[in-house]
């Protein structure tokens, strides 16, 4: 095994226009690390991409990359023929050393074509050469071995949970199950380095949670994940790097974090949570720094200010040095008012003493206290998608929202959610049942769709139509005052909205927004494209707010640290012939999300449980053979092997934990291979030890 990097980044500079957006980069990813790249929109991290794929060049500094080595990108923009299957999709993904099916196809067509020889000339059989070779190719087809292509497409499909959309075109799916048949036909080239931009953009909670799991998945198996394995080829850890605004993702998946931000970049050991640490901590050293220099440059402000008489030319040395402070810590002071994105601790809320009063962006004008702002009455909604009138996302739903609750809708995309946030916000009736509000309830709406932006106006003018102030929590202010609390600069003001970035975009609809100073708020995934330093901003907000909010967001911990409660879409159920969505009001994400699982694992698919009751009806129950007795020795294996499971799943749980500890606190790739063979072997054991437990036990009934 090769301890080469996979990746060199070297004094990398680059800038967009006039901006600097790095200098002096340099990185290095070795096998089996797990980078993170984090930093505020428009700072460079996906310039940086497009820096190592090539896509683009650098001012200076080299790139350089493993000869041999495999490298995947799953971009924010897809590359594939939309009119394409998943399934068509995914085997033109495969690579050719992998395909066994078209290399047995390809050395049957040189057969044919070989033999095709001898038949036109067969005086050529008698030439040993034209033997030798049809032998060889002979041998080769024979030597062919592994994992049919059949087998690895459909491994594929299963991981990605892709098996009911394998023939269904690109085109037609959602924006999420477009993102999964991306990132594993990425995974199907067997990469060792694989670079993710936002994979998570547009992706539900579940399916977040999915890909979480997914690639740990990958790290623990590498090129065994779709059962296919290279010759000739010795087995390294995969490495990736990942760009995200993800915390929860970037605290269970990665070990090292590059931060871009301000034209510098820093390297941070451990996981998110470790990197907020270590950044305060260096925040608190260089506050300290810039108040120990600021008391110096007064004194010599004080000293230059005492008069000509004292500047004499043995003082130049000493006034030089004044300038070059006053230089340094006006440098210092600019680094430290551009927008961080470090939090004290990755669970806890910033304290009172260290909030901004300028990062309140909400604020309420009518506060309704307990009031109830809006009540739904056994409200039932047809489904958008709905070919009939029996299909609903919700029958007879009760609903209240009042001050203070902030609801999280959990499902997967298409359920409903956006539906749902739709009624209540156009104030409009359902065809069945009733929706009341407060007489003084101001809903303000965030579509993700962001159709209240229009791409022609500028930045100013879309906060401002006239003049140069707003009117904000109860007084008025200079619209660049305002806008920089939602972390635009002088510079944005003129920009075309056509010309932002969607997180750009995400913020100034935020921004016009919380101009109506709504009591409550409904957003539709406001987490999309937002950098952390916002997403913290909005949080806290949030967190404050006296009003009501109903939201959806991907974003885990957002959702986890936001929600006083989340309604949540556990799937569809038959209620007298009319199919409709099974939701429940559950206070966690944890909770939420298991129970997501549960229900998705109880349910029989409609085709399996039609073939199971064919199957029932068309035996002659009489013509089955009597189940027999245990015998006194079998009766004790029963007993022995209920014991033994129970300690087996303990012990699995207990390396489980180990292994979370392991990935947290960034251990090598092999003391985490080492844990999780243990669990393999470990799972062996305890489904050796269910299939004799069933076995056994339907000989007792």
């Amino acid at each position: 095994m090769s301890s080469a990097p996979y990746l060199s980044c070297h004094n990398l500079s680059t800038s967009y226009g006039s901006t600097q957006l790095f200098n002096n980069l340099s990185f290095t990813v070795h096998p089996g690390e797990r980078w993170g790249i984090v930093g505020p929109n428009g700072a460079g991290k996906s310039t940086l991409f497009r820096l190592i794929t090539g896509a683009q060049a650098a001012d200076s500094g080299s790139i350089s990359i493993r000869n041999g080595i495999r490298v995947a990108i799953v971009n924010q923009k897809y590359t594939f023929d939309i009119e394409m299957t998943v399934e068509n999709i995914l085997r033109e993904s495969l690579p050719e050393e992998y395909d066994l099916d078209l290399q047995i196809k390809n050395i049957e067509n040189e057969i044919e074509n070989h033999s095709l020889l001898a038949e036109k000339k067969p005086e050529i059989m008698n030439d040993p050469q034209w033997g030798d070779k049809l032998s060889n190719l002979n041998d080769k087809l024979i030597n062919i071995s592994g994992v049919g292509t059949d087998n690895v497409i459909l491994s594929a499909l299963k991981a990605g949970k892709l098996l009911s959309l394998r023939n269904r075109e690109f085109k037609n799916l959602s924006g999420g199950q477009q993102k999964c048949v991306q990132i594993v036909a990425a995974l199907l080239k067997n990469p060792h380095l694989i670079l993710l931009d936002e994979p998570t953009n547009h992706l539900d909670v579940q399916t977040v949670d999915w890909l979480e799991e997914f690639l740990l998945e990958v790290v623990e198996q590498g090129v065994g994940l779709f059962g296919f394995k290279p010759k000739n080829e010795s087995t390294e850890p995969v490495a990736f790097v990942i760009i995200s605004h993800d915390r929860a993702l970037l605290d269970t998946l990665v070990n090292k974090i590059l931060e871009i931000e301000a034209g510098e970049s820093k390297q941070y050991d451990g996981n998110y949570e470790n990197y907020s640490q270590l950044k305060l901590e260096n925040e608190i050293v260089e506050q300290k720094t810039r108040s120990k220099m600021a008391n110096l440059m007064r004194r010599e402000l004080a000293w230059l200010r005492t008069g000509a008489k004292a500047r004499t030319t043995k003082q130049k040395s000493r006034i030089d040095r004044a300038h070059a402070l006053d230089k340094s810590l006006n440098s210092k002071i600019q680094r430290a008012n551009i927008p961080k994105n470090a939090e004290m601790t990755f669970d806890a809320l910033m304290t009172d003493e260290q909030r901004n009063n300028e990062d309140n962006i909400i604020s309420v004008v009518r506060n309704l206290g307990e009031q109830e702002l809006v009540r739904l009455k056994s409200v039932t909604i047809k489904h958008p998608g709905a070919k009939n009138d029996q299909h609903f996302v919700f029958q007879n739903l009760e609903l209240v929202i009042k001050p203070k609750m902030r609801i999280a809708l959990l499902g997967p995309n298409g359920c409903g959610k956006s539906t749902l946030m739709n009624l209540v916000a156009s104030h409009t009736q359902p065809e069945v049942g009733e929706v009341t509000y407060h007489e003084l309830v101001s809903i303000s709406h965030f579509d993700q769709q962001r159709q209240k932006l229009d791409p022609d106006e500028t930045v100013r003018t879309t906060i401002a139509p006239e003049g140069e102030y707003v009117h904000f929590a109860g007084k008025y202010m200079h619209i660049m005052s305002y806008l920089d609390r939602f972390l635009f600069f002088k510079f944005d003001a003129n920009r075309k909205v056509g010309e932002l970035s969607g997180g750009e975009q995400a913020r100034l609809l935020l921004a016009k927004l919380m101009l109506e100073q709504g009591n409550l708020l409904i957003l539709d995934e406001p987490t999309n494209d937002l950098d952390i330093s916002t997403l913290q901003v909005l949080e806290r907000n949030l967190c404050d707010f006296q009003g009501g909010v109903l939201f959806t967001s991907h974003d885990r911990y957002f959702v986890q640290r936001v929600a006083t409660s989340m309604l949540t879409f556990l799937g569809e159920k038959n209620v007298k012939g009319a199919l409709t969505g099974d939701w429940l009001m559950l206070p966690d994400l944890d909770q939420a999300l298991e129970s997501m699982e549960k229900y998705k694992d109880t349910e029989i698919p409609k085709k399996q449980s039609d073939k199971v009751t064919i199957e029932i009806a068309s035996k002659n129950i009489s013509a089955q053979p009597k189940k027999s007795k245990l015998s006194f020795k079998e009766q004790r294996e029963l007993e022995g092997i209920e014991k033994k499971i129970e300690v087996l799943e303990e012990n699995l749980i207990s390396l489980s934990n180990q292994l979370e500890e392991a990935y947290a606190n960034g251990k090598s790739y092999n003391e985490t291979l080492s844990i999780s063979n243990e669990i393999k072997a470990k799972q062996t054991e305890i489904d050796s030890c269910y299939f004799r437990w069933e076995e056994l036990s339907s000989k007792n009934t």
